[in-house]
């Protein structure tokens, strides 16, 4: 007998040698008497145990099936939810950009010197209106209603004929209009100045550095 197999087996070094040669000389004998030896044993014990593990652990894997499989379609769920968010993240992140673009320092000084120039030639448009008896512009947030025409120069109401006078000048008609009309543009065109002033007294603090702006 070698010396590999007896190191291998070594419950063999029991047996004679003739007896081994006899035991080798049918496969089925050989077979059999394999399975008796404690090595061959321990082996077979070790695989059938693995085997018991494997076998249950594909059973806990079945188990786990229908749990993984919900696990998968929500970890999917989870994944277009997060890339649609992406997305919309990506468009609210554009929109706030071009917010601040627009209330940034610089361009808020274009926008109020632009607007002191627009509310200058809103004022003098209410008084060539009123001069040429025209209608008011409206956009001056006053409420601007529209002037009689041929304001400057319409005429007083006669009294009407045989009427006896006392002395006292009593307001026709077209006094009380033309009156209204004065008051109006009054009214209108101070409010217009006014706010023209507020913006010009901001533009020129700012010109001269006297305007900051704070982040919060």
């Amino acid at each position: 007998m070698s010396t590999p197999l007896l190191q291998q087996f070594p419950s063999l070094a029991t047996y004679p040698p003739s007896f081994l040669k006899d035991l080798l000389s049918s496969p089925d004998l050989t077979e059999a008497f394999l399975f008796t030896l404690p090595e061959v044993q321990e082996l077979a014990a070790e695989v059938e145990k693995l085997g018991k593990e494997n076998e249950e652990l594909a059973k806990r894997n079945l188990d786990l099936r229908d749990e993984l499989l919900a696990l998968r379609e929500a970890t999917a769920q989870s994944y277009g939810h997060a890339e649609a968010l992406k997305v919309q993240w990506a468009e609210i992140e554009k929109a706030q950009t071009s917010l601040y673009q627009r209330h940034r320092p610089s361009f808020l000084h274009l926008r109020l010197r632009h607007s002191l120039t627009a509310q200058d030639d809103l004022s003098e448009k209410i008084a060539s209106a009123f001069i040429e008896g025209r209608a008011m512009p409206s956009g001056n947030g006053n409420g601007v209603g529209s002037a009689p025409s041929s304001l400057m120069g319409s005429k007083v109401d006669s009294p009407a004929p045989g009427a006896v006078g006392d002395g006292t000048a009593t307001p026709t008609n077209g006094d009380r209009s033309q009156n209204k009309a004065i008051d109006d543009f009054i009214s209108d065109f101070k409010a217009a100045r006014k706010t023209y002033h507020k913006r010009a007294i901001w533009a020129e603090r700012w010109s001269r550095g006297e305007v900051a702006w704070r982040d919060d």
